[in-house]
């Protein structure tokens, strides 16, 4: 069984279109459970709805905890051996969990990934060509293509993960970023870990969802979680060591563009936001030397 682990918050006008794509999976051995993390709007009827209707669907209502506190409701109460993450405002391919699986199973490997492609607020998605290519990683090389995002990112929701990885691994409840503080510990207690470009996920970029807001002070939770890996790494893969480095100085650089664009004023405004600018350049390039 594939135990697949929907947050649900504030997305009824998406639910529908996520729900039935997961309802019309090839691989039918599954556990879809729907987490209403406390949705403010019509989402817990919607979900009550579709367990009424097929077996297959657990529901838990919950106080609002975050993303992080409503995937681990799920992982707490998950009984398949095998785990997958869906985002309640993205969809998927009919076939993404047979995939996932038939990936895994013939690479011999822990964790399946399979790629992905953005989507605009309606859902339609980009053009994107499909590569049939398999790469098969030790931990090191997978956490390596993951921090230069290169093949991939940290993504929970484009992978299929053998349930034993999360034995000991829970998501960081009240963090951004909550991926990148979870993903390199799975990575690093898998075997193997197999990856295909062939797009079978479809991630909305909607708007007002939390990672395309301008600027929120929670954006240094991107900084604090490439501390986290590049220390992590320093200790365990030091011949990736550059990589994580590099990761952690992107983060900082990208939390730093985006407090300019919510705050273009500390540009010019001498008296209330010079100090406050002159202090946070400072920090990132003493982190560089």
């Amino acid at each position: 069984m594939i135990s697949i682990i929907v947050p649900v918050f504030g997305v009824e006008p998406f639910l529908d279109e996520c729900v039935l794509s997961l309802l019309r999976q090839t691989y039918e051995d599954l556990e879809i459970i729907l987490v209403d993390d406390g949705s403010p709007d019509c989402c817990d009827r919607i979900c009550d709805h579709y367990a009424a209707l097929d077996p297959r669907i657990r529901v838990i209502h919950k106080k609002n905890g975050g993303l992080s506190d409503a995937r681990n409701a799920g992982l707490d109460v998950a009984c398949g051996e095998y785990i997958g993450f869906v985002d309640s405002d993205d969809y998927v391919s009919s076939d993404m969990f047979a995939f996932l699986h038939s990936l895994m199973e013939n690479a011999n490997s822990d964790i399946a990934i399979c790629g992905h492609v953005k989507t605009s607020h309606n859902g339609k998605p980009r053009l994107f060509l499909n590569h049939k290519k398999v790469y098969v990683m030790d931990s090191q090389e997978a956490l390596a293509k993951m921090l230069q995002l290169g093949l991939y990112e940290s993504f929970a929701w484009n992978k299929l993960f053998k349930r034993e990885l999360f034995d000991s691994v829970r998501f960081p409840s009240g963090h951004l970023h909550e991926d990148l503080y979870t993903t390199y510990k799975v990575f690093d207690k898998a075997k193997r870990i197999a990856y295909c470009k062939q797009v079978k996920y479809f991630y909305r970029q909607r708007i007002g969802s939390i990672l395309h807001t301008v600027y929120s002070p929670k954006y240094y939770d991107y900084v604090q979680a490439s501390i986290e890996v590049r220390d992590f790494v320093e200790v365990k893969y030091p011949r990736i060591f550059q990589t994580a480095s590099f990761a952690y100085y992107r983060a900082r650089i990208f939390v730093f563009f985006s407090l300019l664009a919510a705050r273009p004023q500390m540009l010019f405004n001498r008296e209330t936001r010079r100090e406050e600018l002159y202090k946070y350049i400072q920090s990132i390039l003493a982190a560089m030397r």
